[in-house]
C-alpha cells in the first residue's frame, strides 16, 4: 500500500473522527440550550417573577395602545407584564397574554369587575412577593379616585373624569357617561375605557415600585357606611349573609338612603 493510500485513510479516520466530534459537540450545546430553557421556562413558573421598578408613565402609554389591541384586561397585564418579560428576556417574553382578553367589557361584556383592574391585580399577584395590600389599595383608590387621569398620546377626545364609586364596570361606565353626556356605545367612552385601562395600569406600577423601594403599604380599611352594613351583614354579624369589602351605596342606594340598619 503506498503512502497517498495511508494517507487516504488517515484523512478518512481524521475526518470520521472530526464528524464524530463535532456530532458530539452539537449533541451537547443542543442539550445546554434545553437544559437553558428549561430552566428559563422553570424560572418563569415561579412567582414572584424577578421585579425592578418600572417608568409608570410608559407602562400607561402601553396599556392604551394594548387596549386598542386586546381591550381592557390584556392592555393592563400586557403593559405591566410585558415590560418586566422585555427586562428578563428568554421565555417569559413567550407569556400567552391574549389569554386575558376574555376580561374584556367586565368578564365578555358581563360588566362585573372592571377589566383594568382585572388585569392590574392579575400582574401584582405574578409580581409582588405580598401582593394583597397592593391589591386592595388598587381597587379602594379605584373606587373613590377621579378618573382616568392618565392621558396618553393618541387618544382625541377631551378629558372627563369621573369617580365610579365601585371596582364594577358598569356603575363605573355609567357614571362616566352621565360626567361626560355620551352614549355608553359613543366612540368617546370606548376611549375612555382606554384611557382609564393607562390609568390603572400606571397606579399598579406606582404601587409595585413602592413595594420594591421598601416604602409600607397604607393598611385598607372600609368607609364608615362600609363598617356600618358589614357591621351586620359580614362575618360575626347578626346577618352575616355577605362577604365584601366594596363600597355598599353604589348598589344598594335604596337602603342607604332610607337609613336601613341605623
Amino acid at each position: 500500500m503506498d503512502s497517498n493510500k495511508k494517507m487516504d485513510r488517515r484523512q478518512l479516520v481524521t475526518l470520521l473522527g472530526g464528524l464524530a466530534g463535532a456530532g458530539a459537540a452539537a449533541h451537547l450545546f443542543a442539550s445546554t440550550e434545553k437544559s437553558a430553557a428549561a430552566a428559563g421556562a422553570s424560572g418563569m413558573q415561579q412567582t414572584p417573577w424577578p421585579y425592578k421598578p418600572l417608568d409608570p408613565d410608559a407602562v400607561a402609554q402601553r396599556a392604551y395602545e394594548s387596549y386598542l389591541k386586546g381591550h381592557c384586561m390584556y392592555g393592563s397585564f400586557e403593559a405591566i407584564v410585558g415590560t418586566v418579560a422585555d427586562q428578563l428576556g428568554g421565555p417569559y417574553k413567550d407569556f400567552p397574554y391574549a389569554m386575558f382578553k376574555y376580561g374584556a367589557g367586565g368578564v365578555n361584556g358581563w360588566a362585573t369587575l372592571c377589566g383594568s383592574l382585572n388585569g392590574s391585580v392579575a400582574a401584582i399577584q405574578l409580581l409582588s412577593p405580598n401582593p394583597n395590600p397592593l391589591i386592595d389599595n388598587l381597587m379602594a383608590w379605584y373606587e373613590v379616585a377621579p378618573l382616568p387621569n392618565f392621558y396618553p398620546k393618541g387618544a382625541k377626545f377631551p378629558e372627563v373624569r369621573s369617580m365610579a364609586g365601585t371596582p364594577l364596570c358598569h356603575e363605573s361606565i355609567a357614571h362616566w357617561c352621565k360626567k361626560a353626556e355620551k352614549k355608553s356605545y359613543s366612540p368617546e367612552r370606548v376611549e375612555r375605557c382606554g384611557t382609564l385601562t393607562a390609568s390603572v395600569a400606571r397606579q399598579a406600577v406606582v404601587l409595585l415600585n413602592e413595594q420594591a423601594a421598601g416604602k409600607t403599604m397604607e393598611v385598607f380599611g372600609l368607609s364608615k357606611q362600609a363598617q356600618g352594613c358589614s357591621g351586620c351583614h359580614e362575618k360575626g354579624g347578626m346577618v352575616e349573609n355577605i362577604r365584601a369589602k366594596m363600597e355598599c351605596g353604589e348598589c344598594h342606594t335604596a337602603e342607604v338612603k332610607s337609613g336601613h340598619g341605623k
